[in-house]
């Protein structure tokens, strides 16, 4: 039911925060800097699967610009743009963002834990995972009690 009423921008993407976190056009022109690092505006239109104006394509580089996923830099008069961040990076920044927002609450730390040990089991290899999962607890904890 849940799934039902988030709709597919929620559903469909699980597992990848970049799929939730930007839109379409973001997503693809961020794939293309992303494969071919360092370009000007025409290059990036240019490499669109689809066709987009030359001045959508130059703002919503601006907003990624902006949003700190991308550098830019001046050649002349044209601005070149490339990624700041690689896509598992932001995917985790993502995801931390989404988690230190959750779990602000006291009361509401509980539920996303459960649910995060629950997701985590129900995985392929989940027994692995949750293994992996205890290692980095009790890593942070002695990290936290040496400080």
């Amino acid at each position: 039911m849940l799934k039902k009423l988030l709709g597919g921008r929620w559903a469909g993407a699980a597992g990848d925060p970049v799929e939730t976190a930007l839109g379409t056009l973001e997503r693809e022109v961020m794939d293309v800097l992303w494969r071919e690092g360092d370009l000007a505006v025409r290059d990036v239109q240019t490499r669109l699967v689809r066709s987009i104006a030359y001045t959508t394509v130059m703002t919503t580089l601006d907003r990624l610009y902006k949003k700190g996923v991308l550098l830019r830099r001046q050649s002349g008069r044209a601005f070149f743009y490339s990624a700041a961040v690689t896509r598992p990076q932001l995917q985790a920044q993502i995801a931390s963002s989404v988690l230190a927002g959750l779990l602000q609450s006291r009361d509401g730390a509980a539920p996303v834990l459960s649910n995060l040990v629950d997701s985590v089991s129900a995985q392929d290899g989940g027994a692995d995972l949750l293994e992996k999962l205890e290692a980095m607890v009790r890593d942070k904890r002695r990290h936290l009690k040496n400080k």
